[in-house]
């Protein structure tokens, strides 16, 4: 009865298989474009200009700089405005020169952007604001440098103190070694 129902079985089986019906396959997924959710910067040619200004008073000789640094400086005792002051904290920032004072500069900005922001068109108030942190950064760093040069210098202090005191024992020693 085995060896009957077997093949039987087996028929129906393969059968079977032969009238499945395919499982369709999806369809690859198309691809993505993911489109920028920041808006286009928008166009400021201040900033531009100022970086630019910066570029050139960058090359100027130090007898050059101090007479850049002289007018405007005079410009903006008499006429105040953002611009110029960007200009002046510049040209205070500008290392080598006899009027160099970033702390000055720092301060010249942070009086500009510490205030409620009057976000002008130009963007020149986010180039304030960039300039204030880097200047932030450099007075700490110099501020940091002062301290390790006075510690050094009390140290090399300290070290010669305890040397005079090393080479006076040695020259001690050194006497009552030779005496009889």
């Amino acid at each position: 009865m085995i060896r009957t129902t077997f093949p039987l079985l087996l028929a129906v089986v393969l059968s079977a298989c032969t009238t499945a019906t395919p499982i369709p396959v999806p369809p690859a997924p198309q691809p993505v474009q993911i489109q920028a959710v920041c808006p286009p910067p928008r166009e400021n040619p201040q900033p531009t200009g100022i970086l630019a200004y910066y570029s050139r008073i960058n090359a100027l000789s130090a007898s050059d700089a101090v007479a850049e640094y002289n007018a405007v400086n005079a410009s903006f005792l008499a006429k105040p405005d953002n611009i110029l002051r960007t200009k002046l904290a510049m040209l205070l920032s500008l290392p080598d020169t006899p009027f160099h004072n970033t702390t000055a500069a720092r301060d010249l900005l942070l009086a500009w952007t510490g205030q409620t922001a009057d976000q002008d068109a130009t963007g020149l108030h986010d180039l304030a604001t960039l300039l204030v942190s880097l200047l932030s950064q450099q007075v700490q760093a110099d501020n940091t440098a002062k301290d390790l040069s006075k510690a050094l210098a009390s140290e090399k202090m300290h070290s010669k103190s305890l040397q005079g005191k090393i080479d006076a024992i040695k020259a001690y020693e050194t006497s009552r070694r030779n005496q009889p």
